[in-house]
């Protein structure tokens, strides 16, 4: 989520979750909204939220506590390494898998003090997105340009990945 490491926020959650006996789909946001006192563990590096996750529950900070603490650094560190001082917008998307996590979002809600939209399909907009520049950008004969009927796709790019794909 960072300019260093934009791919591994989802994974640090749902790893650090099953370090506390957490489903992160199921548990992790119910259980984040009902800290009283969640945890500071940075703004940094993951592997640094992870040391203070560690420390603090050592300590005997509570599972709800840590993990409203964790929405709150991911949202603290993307702030901070991302945004670093850029003004934001005011209609603010949230895209990607980590946006199924309501505390997440919540977290970002309360940080900048407005509100986040999450778009259908959210987890896979990126993809969409680099799909559709693909496809503006692709320059094929008009034999290869042929629409698939199937996938509604370029047939060039259909057969590319037909035994792959499911679609």
């Amino acid at each position: 989520m960072n300019k260093a490491c934009a791919a591994g926020t989802g994974s640090f959650l749902e790893e650090q979750a099953e370090k506390l006996d957490i489903s992160v789909k199921n548990e992790f946001a119910g259980c984040a909204f009902s800290s009283e006192t969640p945890c500071r563990l940075g703004e940094r590096c993951t592997v640094f939220m992870e040391n203070s996750l560690m420390a603090n529950l050592q300590r005997g900070a509570e599972k709800n506590d840590l993990l409203a603490g964790l929405a709150y650094s991911i949202v603290q560190n993307y702030i901070n390494k991302v945004v670093t001082g850029k003004p934001v917008g005011e209609n603010i998307f949230f895209q990607g898998g980590v946006a199924f996590n309501k505390s997440v979002v919540a977290a970002f809600e309360k940080h900048l003090g407005t509100k986040i939209t999450v778009p259908p399909h959210h987890d896979v907009t990126g993809a969409i997105g680099m799909a559709l520049i693909a496809m503006r950008h692709l320059k094929i004969s008009s034999q290869q340009s042929a629409v698939s009927s199937r996938t509604n796709m370029p047939a060039i790019v259909y057969h590319e990945f037909q035994g792959v794909c499911p679609i």
